[in-house]
């Protein structure tokens, strides 16, 4: 399960269980003791922030209640080598006899078991937001070019000029060598500022100089613009985000489908090789 995010996000106003979007989420976990069959397995996501919940404390009461096991976990794709910063609360719930391998009542940074999940201090860092970006040339991560398409439409990704100007320094800019990206949210495209990362086609030239360097404004120079387009600035294409979450090469969209609501519904997804690995440790007997 994966219920709405908004009540337990750090940009929001951390309502909890009083916000009307948390109330379907509610309902489940009160059904849990009145169904004649409850589920054996439940697998729980959600941002960074619901552990601190009363959502969360109302979740685990019941857990209890009705003979679950359960541990806890926080864990990002960049554990995996995928370079994303997606970091999510999982909970994994067993019925009871069923437990789990490794005892433990903390939240985990790793996935016991996991023969791809990272356990490293550096990872903990990470997560902790220290330094993150010395501490990824410790880990093995896969570049963002293993993720890139190769013929991609440049006008139909690129930023326009006034978007560049009045937003520019706000953009969190990765370019194919990086081995980081930030988390793709359903508003990439559409916002700017936390929405996910911004593709610099441009190996050499430095962003954070040109931006900074430079008087940004509606009355910017001719020299200016050029320079900020010598960057080669683009949104990641739906396509890439899939890939960088985790989805298979065969998978595509329905052609009605537009590109925002393209973004819009992989910004409310999973990152599917990290539940990948969570799914197989709970199923372990």
């Amino acid at each position: 399960m994966s219920p709405p995010c908004q009540p337990y996000t750090r940009m929001g106003l951390h309502q909890g269980s009083s916000d009307p979007r948390a109330k379907s989420f509610l309902y489940l976990i009160d059904m849990l003791s009145k169904m004649s069959f409850p589920p054996t397995y439940i697998l729980i996501e959600n941002v960074k922030g619901f552990e601190e919940s009363d959502t969360r404390n109302t979740l685990v009461t019941q857990l209890k209640n009705c003979n679950y096991n359960f541990q806890e976990f926080f864990i990002t794709p960049l554990q995996l080598g995928i370079p994303n910063s997606r970091l999510r609360y999982y909970l994994l719930a067993k019925k009871q006899p069923f437990d789990f391998k490794v005892s433990d009542s903390k939240i985990l940074y790793y996935i016991p078991c996991s023969r791809y999940i990272q356990r490293s201090n550096d990872i903990i860092k990470i997560l902790n937001n220290e330094d993150s970006d010395s501490l990824l040339s410790n880990i093995n991560i896969r570049p963002i070019s293993d993720f890139l398409q190769d013929d991609v439409d440049y006008e139909k990704y690129s930023i326009p000029n006034k978007t560049l100007i009045k937003y520019g320094k706000l953009f969190d800019i990765v370019k194919p060598s990086s081995r980081r990206s930030c988390c793709f949210t359903k508003g990439y495209h559409r916002y700017v500022e936390a929405t996910g990362s911004i593709l610099q086609l441009d190996e050499f030239l430095d962003s954070d100089q040109i931006f900074n360097n430079n008087q940004i404004n509606s009355s910017i120079s001719e020299n200016t613009i050029n320079l900020i387009l010598r960057l080669k600035l683009r949104y990641f294409t739906e396509r890439e985000v899939a890939s960088i979450m985790g989805f298979p090469k065969d998978f595509s969209f329905p052609e009605e489908v537009t590109l925002k609501q393209r973004y819009r519904v992989l910004g409310n997804s999973l990152s599917v090789r990290v539940v990948a690995e969570l799914i197989k440790y709970l199923l372990l007997d």
